[in-house]
């Protein structure tokens, strides 16, 4: 996820020193907070007190804390505020003083901020619910849904992390064991309609109807991430823990029969094999905003604002614990 940190001290680094994966971190000017609020999109900021009041840090407080989808923490290693509490009472998530910027944040810390208040990012994204109007809905199955025409589908992408461990295995046992993925993951997303449409190597792109009102696809998404360490043992006989990324989207394409796709062009297709090639990390679930104010509810707090990328707010599963 990426982590905007608006400090004037030159030495604000240190702070985040013992991060090293899993966060995108970047530093800039104090002034500039203002900036990131009017670009909008929502994200998650540290504001450092380090040249500032503590009459002057209140009112930026307000101000952000005024501003849908922005979640922020306070840095204060000087220790301007004589009543920390005053710091959540302004709606922050997070609170650095001086004992724990001495030491740094740890990735495990920095996440319990950023789950803080995740309902209420959340609640933000469902205020931004896309109107439906560009939406050819294609139905809760495949009935009615013919060649040649366009719909709206939700589109999966997945695919497996441990490309070196294959080479490794040598090509006919590698083959043996990326069919029984091709075949487990056609398995898993019939359950809901899903259909293997387009398929690589180490994986590929899954089509379900859409009909506009649920998501539902996203169960056996969660079961997919949630479940890899026992299918590596039991499905695919292996010693090593299989990984994967997965991406979610929903979008529009002309609708060919697998096999029959190579001729089609499509802005949605392109978007997710983006979001799940060049943004989701490896391991990682990532899901955009169209798909989130879908997916059935109560599953809202297992995902976490993850950053903007080609125009879309994306969002990324928490891992569960």
């Amino acid at each position: 996820m990426d982590i905007y940190i608006f400090s004037d001290n030159k030495n604000a680094g240190k702070y985040f020193a013992g991060i090293k994966k899993g966060f995108t971190i970047s530093f800039y000017p104090f002034a500039d907070f203002k900036k990131r609020l009017a670009a909008g999109g929502g994200g998650f900021i540290y504001l450092d007190a380090w040249n500032q009041t503590e009459a002057a840090m209140k009112k930026t407080m307000q101000t952000v804390n005024k501003i849908e989808g922005f979640n922020f923490g306070v840095i204060d290693a000087k220790g301007i505020f004589k009543d920390t509490a005053l710091v959540f009472f302004e709606g922050a998530s997070d609170y650095i003083g001086k004992e724990l910027a001495t030491s740094g944040l740890n990735a495990k810390r920095l996440q319990q901020a950023l789950d803080f208040r995740s309902e209420e990012i959340a609640c933000f994204l469902e205020k931004e619910k896309i109107k439906g109007g560009d939406y050819i809905l294609s139905g809760d199955s495949w009935q009615g849904i013919k060649s040649g025409n366009e719909y709206t589908f939700l589109f999966m992408f997945i695919e497996l992390d441990n490309k070196a461990e294959f080479k490794k295995m040598g090509h006919d046992y590698a083959s043996v064991v990326l069919k029984k993925f091709h075949d487990h993951i056609s398995d898993v997303v019939s359950s809901v309609n899903g259909k293997v449409w387009m398929w690589m190597d180490f994986g590929g792109l899954v089509l379900f109807p859409f009909d506009g009102k649920e998501c539902s696809a996203i169960i056996p998404a969660f079961k997919l991430m949630l479940d890899n360490t026992i299918t590596s043992s039991e499905i695919f006989n292996l010693d090593i823990l299989l990984t994967y990324r997965i991406a979610m989207h929903v979008g529009n394409t002309v609708y060919r029969t697998r096999g029959d796709t190579g001729t089609i062009v499509s802005d949605s297709i392109n978007s997710i094999f983006h979001l799940g090639q060049k943004f989701t990390a490896q391991g990682n679930f990532c899901i955009t905003k169209e798909v989130f104010q879908y997916i059935p509810k109560g599953l809202g707090h297992c995902f976490t604002l993850a950053g903007d990328f080609e125009g879309r707010e994306i969002l990324k599963m928490i891992p569960l614990k």
